[in-house]
């Protein structure tokens, strides 16, 4: 049990847009925030800023240090081969729980990935299907989430589909510009807005929804196919819809319906429950702002 009536502290180590999110929702003043981040500077009001290397253990022994309550965790490769991601998952998270000496959170987080699974042709997938170990990118995030599990008390892998919600993001972008995906095959995509990661995380750090499980999927209620989801975006815009018939020759995509039965036992309700609510409000800030992308005029 954990003393309620003092401040809580969580670490944020990888701190970016979803660790600013995720602070503006934990209530203040019961919890400080440290983010931890490679430059210590641009971080909003009330986060305390900490400059740390992933690649350097002896920067993570803050995290000793702090003893922090709560960790989080966000990762990214260092670049795109497969020893970018070595570097990135598993030899980073080795430092962070090598940094975190004798003290365990009583909670920690690590936003890791649905791309871990090996289903590739749109059957359905849970958090007990097979994982593609094979692919060296995957085996990196899998080591990484192996890692944390073991050395984190209570600790929670927050597999993620595709996040979008901060600013238009690749796909509308894509859409705006005319680069439609083929009609055929259908090619489901599994998404989830940026708000209900942190809203998720928020919501279990304080107490507001029950986890039993260590591996979690968090995608909305709505896998949906990517010619549905343009064809919508299209409309929205004001732009025809008018994607080429067939993907080109040897090109075939990989997909995959992933289930969220885990999330929604929790007892969290999704902000966002499926992409037609999520990039309404995405394209409405984008509207509202007026902002001009890849030559599109919004008004």
């Amino acid at each position: 049990m954990h003393d309620r009536t003092r401040q809580e502290t969580i670490a944020i180590v990888g701190f970016g847009d979803l660790g600013e999110r995720l602070s503006s929702l934990l209530p203040r003043p019961e919890w400080h925030c440290f983010g931890l981040r490679r430059s210590a500077n641009a971080v909003p009001q009330g986060v305390e800023s900490v400059a740390i290397d992933l690649r350097n253990a002896h920067s993570l022994s803050v995290l000793e240090k702090l003893r922090p309550d709560a960790l989080v965790v966000a990762l990214s490769p260092a670049d795109r081969s497969a020893e970018g991601y070595q570097t990135g998952f598993p030899e980073a998270m080795a430092n962070i729980v090598s940094g975190l000496g004798d003290h365990r959170p009583r909670a920690g987080f690590f936003v890791s990935s649905t791309r871990v699974y090996r289903e590739s042709s749109g059957a359905w997938i849970d958090e007990e299907s097979d994982t593609a170990d094979s692919d060296p990118h995957v085996a990196a995030i899998l080591a990484a989430e192996q890692i944390f599990l073991e050395g984190v008390n209570s600790a929670v892998v927050l597999r993620a589909g595709g996040l979008y919600g901060s600013g238009p993001g690749p796909l509308l972008k894509r859409v705006a510009a005319g680069k439609l995906t083929a009609e055929e095959p259908p090619r489901f995509a599994n998404r989830i807005h940026r708000d209900d990661v942190a809203g998720f995380m928020a919501a279990a750090l304080t107490g507001k929804v029950t986890l039993d499980q260590r591996i979690v999927n968090l995608v909305d209620d709505a896998p949906a196919p990517l010619q549905d989801l343009e064809s919508w975006l299209c409309t929205q815009l004001g732009l025809p819809y008018e994607p080429p018939r067939s993907a080109p020759p040897g090109e075939t995509p990989s997909h995959k319906r992933i289930r969220n039965e885990r999330l929604r036992s929790s007892g969290y309700t999704l902000q966002f429950p499926d992409y037609r609510k999520g990039y309404a409000e995405v394209l409405h800030r984008w509207m509202a702002h007026s902002e001009r992308e890849d030559g599109l005029d919004l008004h």
